[in-house]
């Protein structure tokens, strides 16, 4: 009874994983970032499948146990870099794949190579080579020499991700040094603990490879509940990754501004802040609202918007709140003129009509007519 639980939960996260997977990939509108989380989830759901297969005796005496546990292996081997350009899309501001990231297909097509030298090998069936692990025990020294680097390919994922998401951990860690107390540090502070289980579960599992395979079902259990947590956070915090991205910038925008980098790093920040948080839309956005984000005085910010960006508090913000509103206009041409003037930080219709016009040279309504009917 206690075994069939076990697996019940062990199964359940790649399941899990695949729903999740399903669901990002049915949404109406998506990205290429939605194609890369989709991906990501369903090879998390294979990839904990084929350990949840390896570390249990669920098919030991099947002919083809091999087979199955070992022909997902080069999909495996995409999900690490996959797992990382996620996050790394998380931090940054844009994501584009270029011709660069062709190479993190290399070890997976090794690993589709080793799998197809099987008729090479002189064995005709796999199932007396099954299973093999822990490569610490008697059963892996029995192995011919074919199996026992078909056994270590099928781990090496497990040290791949842990490398390959290092990085991306010490990049976040500042998140984690913010003030735990911060309402909105917390959801950040949730994706840190995220990628940490990623590389603390790999590392545990692969030591269970080598080892204890009791090891592999312990980081399995860890993985699950991962992944579990992660569709929590997301559900709890809604815009969780635009909160990660901007505590992981402000997180590392002090750390800097600490040691002593000059005024580009507080404008690169400035321009951060409007752009990708749109902090604008606050109608009550004063230059010590602003000035508190960025970790300097008021008129600190002040001397640098009007020597570097050469433009006053009022201007800067409108020009941003007007640049929003002129998209606003066109991509929803059933919101009000009013909506759309208080959605971006306007107070009044007015001031909003005076605003747009003396920035844009013309009123609301007619930038929209022209606009809809080119």
């Amino acid at each position: 009874m206690s075994h069939t639980i076990l697996y019940f939960i062990m199964f359940f996260g790649p399941a899990f994983a695949l729903i999740i997977s399903i669901g990002l990939m049915v949404q109406a509108k998506k990205d290429l970032i939605d194609y890369l989380f989709a991906l990501s989830f369903f090879g998390m759901s294979v990839w904990m499948f084929q350990i949840a297969l390896f570390s249990t005796d669920m098919i030991n005496n099947w002919e083809y146990a091999w087979y199955l546990t070992f022909i997902p292996v080069p999909l495996i081997y995409i999900i690490p870099p996959i797992m990382v350009l996620r996050y790394r899309w998380v931090l940054a501001s844009t994501f584009k794949l270029t011709r660069i990231h062709i190479f993190l297909i290399i070890p997976s097509i090794i690993a589709f190579g080793i799998l197809l030298y099987f008729p090479f090998s002189g064995h005709e069936k796999m199932s007396g080579y099954y299973p093999g692990l822990p490569i610490m025990s008697e059963n892996f020294t029995r192995l011919p020499l074919y199996f026992k680097i078909t056994y270590i390919t099928a781990i090496i994922p497990n040290l791949y991700v842990s490398l390959l998401m290092t990085p991306v951990l010490i990049q976040m860690l500042p998140v984690w040094r913010r003030d735990s107390s911060n309402r909105i540090s917390k959801p950040a502070r949730m994706g840190y603990i995220s990628a940490l289980s990623i590389v603390v579960s790999n590392i545990m599992c692969l030591m269970g490879y080598i080892y204890s395979l009791d090891l592999v079902i312990i980081s399995l259990l860890l993985a699950n509940a991962a992944t579990i947590y992660v569709y929590l956070v997301t559900q709890r915090h809604p815009d969780y990754h635009r909160l990660l991205r901007s505590e992981t910038r402000k997180a590392n925008y002090e750390k800097s501004r600490i040691s002593g980098l000059d005024v580009n790093v507080i404008c690169t920040r400035l321009h951060e802040l409007m752009r990708d948080e749109k902090v604008f839309a606050d109608e009550e956005l004063s230059l010590r609202d602003l000035a508190s984000e960025l970790g300097i005085s008021a008129h600190q910010l002040s001397e640098i918007l009007n020597e570097k960006i050469k433009k006053n508090f009022n201007t800067f913000v409108n020009e941003y709140r007007v640049a929003e509103a002129k998209a606003m206009l066109v991509d929803e041409p059933q919101r009000s003129i009013l909506s759309v003037g208080i959605a971006v930080g306007f107070n009044s219709n007015t001031t909003f009509c005076t605003v747009f016009s003396k920035i844009a040279g013309e009123s609301p309504s007619h930038y929209r007519k022209q606009k809809i009917n080119v």
